[in-house]
Protein backbone atom coordinates (compact mmCIF):
# COMPACT_ATOMS: atom_id res chain seq x y z
CA UNK A 1 0.00 0.00 0.00
CA UNK A 2 1.38 3.42 -0.95
CA UNK A 3 0.31 6.68 0.63
CA UNK A 4 0.05 9.80 -1.54
CA UNK A 5 0.68 13.02 0.31
CA UNK A 6 -1.14 16.23 -0.52
CA UNK A 7 -2.75 19.20 1.16
CA UNK A 8 -5.84 18.31 3.11
CA UNK A 9 -7.80 21.04 1.29
CA UNK A 10 -8.02 18.53 -1.56
CA UNK A 11 -10.25 16.48 0.71
CA UNK A 12 -13.74 17.15 1.89
CA UNK A 13 -12.22 18.62 5.00
CA UNK A 14 -14.45 20.39 7.47
CA UNK A 15 -17.08 19.20 9.86
CA UNK A 16 -19.21 22.25 10.61
CA UNK A 17 -20.38 23.19 14.07
CA UNK A 18 -22.28 26.35 13.09
CA UNK A 19 -23.49 28.60 15.87
CA UNK A 20 -25.88 30.80 13.87
CA UNK A 21 -27.99 33.70 14.96
CA UNK A 22 -27.43 37.15 16.36
CA UNK A 23 -26.51 38.77 19.63
CA UNK A 24 -29.03 40.92 21.49
CA UNK A 25 -27.84 44.03 19.66
CA UNK A 26 -28.19 42.31 16.29
CA UNK A 27 -24.52 41.57 15.69
CA UNK A 28 -24.14 38.42 13.62
CA UNK A 29 -22.31 35.48 15.22
CA UNK A 30 -19.50 34.11 13.08
CA UNK A 31 -19.88 30.38 12.37
CA UNK A 32 -17.15 28.15 13.78
CA UNK A 33 -15.77 25.45 11.52
CA UNK A 34 -14.14 22.42 13.11
CA UNK A 35 -11.65 20.28 11.26
CA UNK A 36 -10.85 16.89 12.79
CA UNK A 37 -7.67 14.88 12.36
CA UNK A 38 -6.49 11.50 13.58
CA UNK A 39 -2.88 10.40 13.85
CA UNK A 40 -2.96 6.80 12.60
CA UNK A 41 -0.34 4.07 12.68
CA UNK A 42 -0.80 2.28 9.39
CA UNK A 43 -1.09 -1.46 9.00
CA UNK A 44 1.45 -1.40 6.20
CA UNK A 45 4.90 -2.98 6.10
CA UNK A 46 6.93 -0.99 6.96
CA UNK A 47 4.69 0.86 9.38
CA UNK A 48 4.25 4.61 8.88
CA UNK A 49 2.23 7.20 10.77
CA UNK A 50 -0.22 9.44 8.94
CA UNK A 51 -1.86 12.66 10.14
CA UNK A 52 -5.24 12.10 8.49
CA UNK A 53 -8.38 14.14 8.03
CA UNK A 54 -11.61 12.85 9.62
CA UNK A 55 -14.92 14.18 8.32
CA UNK A 56 -16.56 13.03 11.54
CA UNK A 57 -15.61 11.21 14.73
CA UNK A 58 -19.08 9.78 15.25
CA UNK A 59 -19.44 7.22 12.46
CA UNK A 60 -17.94 5.60 9.39
CA UNK A 61 -14.28 4.72 8.90
CA UNK A 62 -11.29 7.06 9.08
CA UNK A 63 -8.63 5.89 6.65
CA UNK A 64 -5.04 7.06 6.15
CA UNK A 65 -5.01 5.89 2.54
CA UNK A 66 -4.42 8.89 0.22
CA UNK A 67 -5.41 11.05 3.16
CA UNK A 68 -3.01 13.37 4.89
CA UNK A 69 0.61 13.85 5.83
CA UNK A 70 2.79 10.76 6.02
CA UNK A 71 5.26 10.63 8.92
CA UNK A 72 7.95 8.20 10.00
CA UNK A 73 6.94 5.54 12.51
CA UNK A 74 7.04 6.25 16.26
CA UNK A 75 5.60 9.75 16.00
CA UNK A 76 3.69 11.62 18.70
CA UNK A 77 0.98 14.16 17.84
CA UNK A 78 0.19 16.99 20.25
CA UNK A 79 -2.90 19.20 20.36
CA UNK A 80 -2.07 22.90 20.44
CA UNK A 81 -4.41 25.85 20.75
CA UNK A 82 -4.45 26.62 17.03
CA UNK A 83 -1.78 24.19 15.85
CA UNK A 84 -0.98 20.50 15.80
CA UNK A 85 2.55 19.44 16.66
CA UNK A 86 4.32 16.23 15.69
CA UNK A 87 7.59 14.94 17.05
CA UNK A 88 9.67 11.84 16.49
CA UNK A 89 11.52 9.34 18.61
CA UNK A 90 15.02 9.94 17.31
CA UNK A 91 18.46 11.01 18.52
CA UNK A 92 17.71 14.57 17.36
CA UNK A 93 13.97 15.03 17.89
CA UNK A 94 12.22 17.44 15.55
CA UNK A 95 9.02 19.28 16.44
CA UNK A 96 6.92 20.28 13.42
CA UNK A 97 3.80 22.44 13.40
CA UNK A 98 0.66 22.10 11.30
CA UNK A 99 -2.02 24.77 11.10
CA UNK A 100 -5.04 25.82 9.07
CA UNK A 101 -4.30 28.49 6.50
CA UNK A 102 -7.36 29.51 4.48
CA UNK A 103 -8.99 26.20 5.35
CA UNK A 104 -5.97 24.14 4.36
CA UNK A 105 -3.98 22.05 6.81
CA UNK A 106 -0.46 23.25 6.11
CA UNK A 107 2.90 22.04 7.34
CA UNK A 108 4.74 24.84 9.07
CA UNK A 109 8.08 25.46 10.71
CA UNK A 110 10.00 23.17 13.06
CA UNK A 111 12.87 23.00 15.51
CA UNK A 112 15.16 20.37 17.03
CA UNK A 113 16.01 19.55 20.65
CA UNK A 114 19.23 17.89 21.74
CA UNK A 115 17.43 15.55 24.16
CA UNK A 116 14.39 13.35 23.68
CA UNK A 117 11.29 14.97 25.17
CA UNK A 118 9.24 13.17 27.83
CA UNK A 119 7.11 15.94 29.35
CA UNK A 120 5.11 18.58 27.47
CA UNK A 121 2.69 21.37 28.33
CA UNK A 122 1.03 23.63 25.75
CA UNK A 123 0.67 26.77 27.88
CA UNK A 124 -1.25 29.01 25.49
CA UNK A 125 -1.53 29.91 21.80
CA UNK A 126 2.05 31.21 21.76
CA UNK A 127 3.95 29.12 24.32
CA UNK A 128 4.89 25.52 24.96
CA UNK A 129 7.30 24.08 27.52
CA UNK A 130 9.20 20.80 27.14
CA UNK A 131 11.45 18.69 29.35
CA UNK A 132 14.09 16.40 27.89
CA UNK A 133 16.11 13.68 29.56
CA UNK A 134 18.61 10.94 28.89
CA UNK A 135 17.32 7.41 29.49
CA UNK A 136 20.19 6.36 31.72
CA UNK A 137 22.80 7.89 34.01
CA UNK A 138 22.37 10.83 36.35
CA UNK A 139 22.91 13.72 33.94
CA UNK A 140 20.94 16.97 34.00
CA UNK A 141 17.53 17.32 32.47
CA UNK A 142 16.77 20.26 30.16
CA UNK A 143 13.71 22.50 30.08
CA UNK A 144 12.94 24.24 26.77
CA UNK A 145 10.64 27.25 26.45
CA UNK A 146 9.09 27.37 22.98
CA UNK A 147 7.55 30.22 21.00
CA UNK A 148 4.97 28.33 18.94
CA UNK A 149 4.33 31.31 16.65
CA UNK A 150 7.89 31.14 15.35
CA UNK A 151 8.47 27.47 16.31
CA UNK A 152 11.73 28.36 17.99
CA UNK A 153 13.42 27.66 21.31
CA UNK A 154 13.57 30.92 23.26
CA UNK A 155 15.15 29.56 26.44
CA UNK A 156 16.95 26.40 27.55
CA UNK A 157 17.71 25.58 31.17
CA UNK A 158 19.88 22.64 32.24
CA UNK A 159 18.79 21.43 35.66
CA UNK A 160 19.70 18.66 38.08
CA UNK A 161 16.87 17.62 40.40
CA UNK A 162 15.26 14.59 41.98
CA UNK A 163 17.99 11.98 41.50
CA UNK A 164 18.75 9.64 44.40
CA UNK A 165 22.47 9.32 43.79
CA UNK A 166 23.32 6.90 46.61
CA UNK A 167 20.82 4.42 45.12
CA UNK A 168 21.74 5.25 41.49
CA UNK A 169 18.17 6.28 40.72
CA UNK A 170 17.40 8.93 38.15
CA UNK A 171 14.37 11.24 38.20
CA UNK A 172 12.63 10.59 34.88
CA UNK A 173 10.06 13.24 33.82
CA UNK A 174 6.54 12.08 33.00
CA UNK A 175 4.46 15.28 32.73
CA UNK A 176 4.45 19.05 33.29
CA UNK A 177 1.77 21.63 34.00
CA UNK A 178 2.03 25.42 34.16
CA UNK A 179 -0.28 27.13 36.67
CA UNK A 180 0.06 30.87 37.11
CA UNK A 181 3.76 31.56 37.75
CA UNK A 182 4.72 27.97 38.62
CA UNK A 183 5.77 24.99 36.54
CA UNK A 184 5.00 21.60 38.11
CA UNK A 185 6.99 18.62 36.81
CA UNK A 186 6.03 15.08 37.85
CA UNK A 187 8.66 12.35 37.70
CA UNK A 188 9.29 8.78 38.70
CA UNK A 189 12.47 7.05 39.81
CA UNK A 190 14.13 4.49 37.55
CA UNK A 191 17.49 2.76 37.75
CA UNK A 192 20.29 4.83 36.20
CA UNK A 193 21.44 1.64 34.45
CA UNK A 194 18.81 2.22 31.78
CA UNK A 195 16.79 -0.94 32.41
CA UNK A 196 13.81 1.14 33.64
CA UNK A 197 13.45 -0.87 36.85
CA UNK A 198 11.84 0.93 39.80
CA UNK A 199 13.45 -0.38 43.03
CA UNK A 200 12.28 2.57 45.14
CA UNK A 201 8.94 3.97 43.95
CA UNK A 202 6.80 4.20 47.09
CA UNK A 203 6.52 7.98 47.25
CA UNK A 204 4.96 10.63 45.01
CA UNK A 205 7.24 13.45 43.79
CA UNK A 206 6.70 16.71 41.90
CA UNK A 207 9.39 19.32 41.20
CA UNK A 208 8.33 22.98 41.24
CA UNK A 209 9.93 25.71 39.11
CA UNK A 210 9.21 29.38 38.57
CA UNK A 211 7.58 30.22 35.25
CA UNK A 212 8.61 31.58 32.81
CA UNK A 213 12.02 31.97 34.50
CA UNK A 214 12.34 28.17 34.83
CA UNK A 215 14.30 28.40 38.07
CA UNK A 216 14.17 25.37 40.36
CA UNK A 217 12.34 26.08 43.62
CA UNK A 218 11.51 22.89 45.49
CA UNK A 219 10.44 19.25 45.41
CA UNK A 220 7.18 18.28 47.05
CA UNK A 221 6.48 14.68 48.06
CA UNK A 222 3.74 12.57 49.60
CA UNK A 223 4.19 9.11 51.13
CA UNK A 224 0.50 8.21 50.81
CA UNK A 225 0.95 7.34 47.13
CA UNK A 226 3.71 5.76 45.02
CA UNK A 227 5.52 7.44 42.11
CA UNK A 228 3.32 9.55 39.84
CA UNK A 229 2.75 8.69 36.19
CA UNK A 230 4.57 6.26 33.96
CA UNK A 231 6.83 6.32 30.94
CA UNK A 232 5.52 8.97 28.49
CA UNK A 233 2.30 9.55 30.40
CA UNK A 234 1.47 13.11 29.26
CA UNK A 235 -1.57 13.14 31.60
CA UNK A 236 -0.01 12.62 35.02
CA UNK A 237 -0.94 16.18 36.03
CA UNK A 238 -4.53 17.23 35.30
CA UNK A 239 -5.99 20.67 36.13
CA UNK A 240 -9.69 21.28 36.81
CA UNK A 241 -11.79 24.44 36.47
CA UNK A 242 -10.83 25.54 39.99
CA UNK A 243 -7.13 25.42 39.14
CA UNK A 244 -6.53 22.36 41.33
CA UNK A 245 -4.02 19.85 39.95
CA UNK A 246 -4.72 16.10 40.29
CA UNK A 247 -2.06 13.41 39.99
CA UNK A 248 -2.33 9.66 39.55
CA UNK A 249 0.00 6.83 40.55
CA UNK A 250 -0.32 3.58 38.54
CA UNK A 251 1.57 1.21 40.86
CA UNK A 252 1.38 -1.57 38.30
CA UNK A 253 3.67 -4.00 36.53
CA UNK A 254 1.73 -3.43 33.32
CA UNK A 255 2.69 0.26 33.43
CA UNK A 256 6.37 -0.60 33.75
CA UNK A 257 6.86 -0.64 37.52
CA UNK A 258 9.21 -3.46 38.51
CA UNK A 259 9.15 -4.23 41.31
CA UNK A 260 5.59 -3.02 41.85
CA UNK A 261 5.36 -0.46 44.68
CA UNK A 262 3.81 -1.73 47.90
CA UNK A 263 1.38 1.20 47.96
CA UNK A 264 -1.86 1.19 46.01
CA UNK A 265 -2.67 3.06 42.83
CA UNK A 266 -3.87 6.43 44.07
CA UNK A 267 -4.85 10.03 43.27
CA UNK A 268 -3.50 13.14 45.00
CA UNK A 269 -4.24 16.86 44.68
CA UNK A 270 -2.29 20.14 44.71
CA UNK A 271 -4.79 22.91 45.43
CA UNK A 272 -4.84 26.14 43.47
CA UNK A 273 -2.32 28.61 44.85
CA UNK A 274 -0.43 25.92 46.79
CA UNK A 275 2.90 24.20 46.20
CA UNK A 276 2.27 21.26 48.54
CA UNK A 277 0.10 18.18 48.28
CA UNK A 278 -3.33 18.64 49.85
CA UNK A 279 -3.29 16.52 53.02
CA UNK A 280 -7.12 16.58 53.16
CA UNK A 281 -7.45 14.80 49.80
CA UNK A 282 -6.48 11.22 48.94
CA UNK A 283 -8.13 8.55 46.81
CA UNK A 284 -7.02 4.95 47.24
CA UNK A 285 -8.14 4.04 43.74
CA UNK A 286 -7.61 0.29 44.10
CA UNK A 287 -9.91 0.16 47.10
CA UNK A 288 -12.47 2.51 45.55
CA UNK A 289 -12.63 0.58 42.27
CA UNK A 290 -12.50 -2.96 43.64
CA UNK A 291 -8.95 -3.78 42.60
CA UNK A 292 -8.35 -1.73 39.47
CA UNK A 293 -5.18 0.31 38.88
CA UNK A 294 -4.99 3.50 36.82
CA UNK A 295 -3.17 3.40 33.50
CA UNK A 296 -4.23 6.88 32.40
CA UNK A 297 -6.53 9.68 33.60
CA UNK A 298 -8.05 12.44 31.46
CA UNK A 299 -9.91 15.24 33.19
CA UNK A 300 -13.06 16.43 31.37
CA UNK A 301 -15.36 18.66 33.46
CA UNK A 302 -17.16 19.14 36.79
CA UNK A 303 -14.80 16.85 38.68
CA UNK A 304 -15.24 13.98 36.20
CA UNK A 305 -12.28 12.24 34.59
CA UNK A 306 -12.07 9.26 32.25
CA UNK A 307 -9.67 6.58 33.46
CA UNK A 308 -8.13 3.65 31.63
CA UNK A 309 -7.74 0.90 34.22
CA UNK A 310 -6.48 -2.64 34.59
CA UNK A 311 -6.31 -5.59 36.94
CA UNK A 312 -3.18 -7.72 37.09
CA UNK A 313 -1.31 -10.47 38.86
CA UNK A 314 1.64 -8.56 40.32
CA UNK A 315 3.70 -11.76 40.45
CA UNK A 316 3.21 -12.63 36.78
CA UNK A 317 6.05 -11.11 34.74
CA UNK A 318 3.93 -11.49 31.61
CA UNK A 319 2.20 -8.29 32.69
CA UNK A 320 5.41 -6.23 32.58
CA UNK A 321 4.87 -3.31 30.14
CA UNK A 322 1.64 -4.99 28.99
CA UNK A 323 -0.17 -1.63 28.95
CA UNK A 324 2.07 -0.46 26.09
CA UNK A 325 0.68 -2.77 23.39
CA UNK A 326 -2.01 -0.97 21.33
CA UNK A 327 -2.58 -4.08 19.19
CA UNK A 328 -2.57 -6.55 22.06
CA UNK A 329 -3.87 -10.05 21.38
CA UNK A 330 -5.17 -10.19 24.94
CA UNK A 331 -5.92 -6.56 25.87
CA UNK A 332 -6.13 -5.68 29.56
CA UNK A 333 -7.28 -2.06 29.67
CA UNK A 334 -10.86 -1.18 30.57
CA UNK A 335 -12.44 2.27 30.69
CA UNK A 336 -14.33 4.04 33.44
CA UNK A 337 -15.24 7.41 34.91
CA UNK A 338 -14.08 8.73 38.27
CA UNK A 339 -15.81 11.57 40.08
CA UNK A 340 -12.90 13.26 41.84
CA UNK A 341 -15.17 15.48 43.93
CA UNK A 342 -17.51 12.77 45.21
CA UNK A 343 -14.94 9.95 45.02
CA UNK A 344 -17.05 7.48 43.04
CA UNK A 345 -16.04 5.18 40.17
CA UNK A 346 -18.17 3.87 37.29
CA UNK A 347 -16.96 1.22 34.85
CA UNK A 348 -18.12 1.57 31.22
CA UNK A 349 -18.78 -2.06 30.22
CA UNK A 350 -19.86 -1.27 26.64
CA UNK A 351 -16.34 -0.11 25.79
CA UNK A 352 -14.38 -3.28 24.97
CA UNK A 353 -11.04 -4.05 26.53
CA UNK A 354 -8.23 -2.40 24.63
CA UNK A 355 -4.49 -2.23 24.41
CA UNK A 356 -2.46 0.73 25.55
CA UNK A 357 0.37 2.76 24.12
CA UNK A 358 2.70 5.56 25.09
CA UNK A 359 -0.19 7.94 25.67
CA UNK A 360 -3.93 7.96 25.08
CA UNK A 361 -5.54 9.22 21.88
CA UNK A 362 -8.30 11.60 22.93
CA UNK A 363 -10.09 14.87 22.24
CA UNK A 364 -12.31 16.85 24.62
CA UNK A 365 -15.06 18.78 22.86
CA UNK A 366 -18.56 19.91 23.87
CA UNK A 367 -17.99 18.39 27.33
CA UNK A 368 -17.48 14.94 25.78
CA UNK A 369 -14.36 12.84 25.47
CA UNK A 370 -13.48 11.10 22.21
CA UNK A 371 -11.21 8.18 23.09
CA UNK A 372 -9.24 5.85 20.85
CA UNK A 373 -9.56 2.17 21.80
CA UNK A 374 -7.85 -0.69 19.95
CA UNK A 375 -6.61 -4.26 20.07
CA UNK A 376 -5.38 -6.82 17.57
CA UNK A 377 -8.92 -7.12 16.18
CA UNK A 378 -10.28 -3.54 16.09
CA UNK A 379 -9.48 0.16 16.25
CA UNK A 380 -12.29 2.59 17.04
CA UNK A 381 -13.21 5.86 18.66
CA UNK A 382 -15.67 5.92 21.57
CA UNK A 383 -17.63 9.00 22.63
CA UNK A 384 -17.89 9.31 26.41
CA UNK A 385 -20.34 11.57 28.22
CA UNK A 386 -18.86 11.93 31.71
CA UNK A 387 -21.87 13.78 33.10
CA UNK A 388 -24.25 10.98 32.10
CA UNK A 389 -21.71 8.17 32.70
CA UNK A 390 -22.36 6.76 29.22
CA UNK A 391 -20.32 5.79 26.17
CA UNK A 392 -21.23 5.15 22.54
CA UNK A 393 -19.19 3.76 19.68
CA UNK A 394 -18.05 6.31 17.12
CA UNK A 395 -15.94 5.98 13.98
CA UNK A 396 -13.68 3.05 13.16
CA UNK A 397 -10.02 3.58 12.31
CA UNK A 398 -8.42 1.83 9.34
CA UNK A 399 -4.94 0.91 10.50
CA UNK A 400 -3.30 -0.43 13.61
CA UNK A 401 -4.65 2.23 15.97
CA UNK A 402 -5.31 5.92 16.56
CA UNK A 403 -2.27 7.63 18.06
CA UNK A 404 -4.03 10.98 18.54
CA UNK A 405 -7.42 12.62 17.99
CA UNK A 406 -7.13 16.31 17.18
CA UNK A 407 -9.16 19.35 16.15
CA UNK A 408 -8.51 22.80 14.72
CA UNK A 409 -11.06 25.63 14.61
CA UNK A 410 -11.59 28.61 12.34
Amino acid sequence: MKFHIFNVSQLVLTALFTFTGCTEDGEEITPIETSYYVGIESATDPVVDVLSNAETLYSGTISPVNNGFEQPAWMVFIQGVDQIFSTGYTSAPEFTSYELINGTLTKGEGFYTDLNIYAIDVVDEASMVLMGSARSGLSDKKIYLINTNTMSITKTVSIDFGNIENEQLMAFPVDMKVRDNKLFAAYYHISSSGDFSTPNANQAYVAVFSYPELEFETIISDNRAPNIGRYFTMNALQKDELGDIYTFSPSSLACGYTPVPSKNSAILRIKNGETVFDNTFYIDFETLSGGYKINDMIYVKNGKAVVKVLKEDENDQAYLWAAYAPNAENPILETGIIDLYNQTFTLLPNIPKGGGGWNSAYLIEDDKLYLGVSSQTFASIYVIDTQANTATKGADVEGNYAKAILALYQ
